[in-house]
């Protein structure tokens, strides 16, 4: 083990210049947390199985030389928190019907990541990086009556964090990278306008050498229904997708009862 007798300096963009073009795998798992009503506490929900095929590039930039750019495609299955069981519908307490489940299905998720340096102090092999982000937006289903019931309010306000770990070539027992989210009720929940309920996605990363080695129920979908996650493009013109939007786009198959995610193979 080095007793790490220097401080040791690098730039966020060495990453992007080491992967450049290359073809990168994430899982990521965890569980959802839901709070009900703002007076009951939090329990567990779901649990969640995820992955990201990336691609990450550096591309010149006008105002700072150089940027990382990453392209991905991602998918997350909301899951029984008892058996592991991937859930095709769910249904709320205050339901008298189920609801098709729709999983997280982002097609094209892709920007740019401007340079930054880090110093890692002597002593120690790694240092963590959190970082914050805001959510606040008029909510997208808001204003338009048949979805009256799968909007939770006029804004959708949350917050994500990303806990990443920044190491020496040589460090070990380095934590693994972690996202957690606060949000409101997924819109196909259905759980009706206004309704309090608030989510916490609590979950896990980590990099794995091949699709392969993805979690196997991820894998089996993704053959079976979605071939085309299993590689990230090397440019894309598609606007970003998120889970509101992808609920939006196949709300009739949704109201049919279709099980998700949708066929998807171009």
């Amino acid at each position: 083990m080095s007793d790490y007798l220097d401080d040791y300096e690098l730039n966020n963009l060495d990453f992007y210049r080491k992967n450049h073009g290359l073809q990168l795998y994430y899982n990521w798992s965890g569980e959802i947390l839901w709070q009900e009503k703002p007076d009951l506490p939090r329990k567990i929900l779901f649990s969640i199985i995820g992955m990201n095929a990336t691609k990450v590039f550096i591309k010149p930039s006008p105002e700072y030389g150089e940027v990382g750019y990453r392209i991905n495609r991602e998918l997350g299955l909301f899951c029984d928190p008892l058996t592991q069981e991937i859930l095709t519908y769910w249904k709320s307490p205050e339901a008298n019907q189920a609801v098709p489940v729709v999983h997280i299905a982002n097609r094209i998720v892709q920007g740019s990541v401007k340079p930054k340096k880090f110093v890692i102090p002597k002593g120690s092999g790694y240092i963590t990086s959190v970082m914050e982000i805001p959510l606040e937006y008029p909510h997208p289903l808001a204003g338009d009556s048949k979805y009256l019931d799968y909007c939770p309010g006029e804004k959708f306000n949350g917050v994500e964090y990303f806990t990443s770990n920044i190491c020496r070539p040589d460090a070990s027992d380095v934590p693994p990278a972690k996202w957690a989210r606060d949000c409101p009720w997924m819109p196909w929940m259905k759980l009706g306008y206004g309704h309090p309920a608030k989510l916490r996605f609590e979950t896990t990363i980590s990099r794995v050498d091949s699709f392969e080695q993805l979690h196997p129920n991820l894998v089996k979908l993704v053959r079976e229904k979605v071939p085309i996650y299993q590689f990230a493009p090397t440019e894309s013109h598609e606007p970003n997708m998120t889970s509101i939007q992808y609920f939006k786009k196949h709300f009739e198959s949704y109201l049919k009862g279709d099980v998700f995610p949708i066929e998807e193979t171009s």
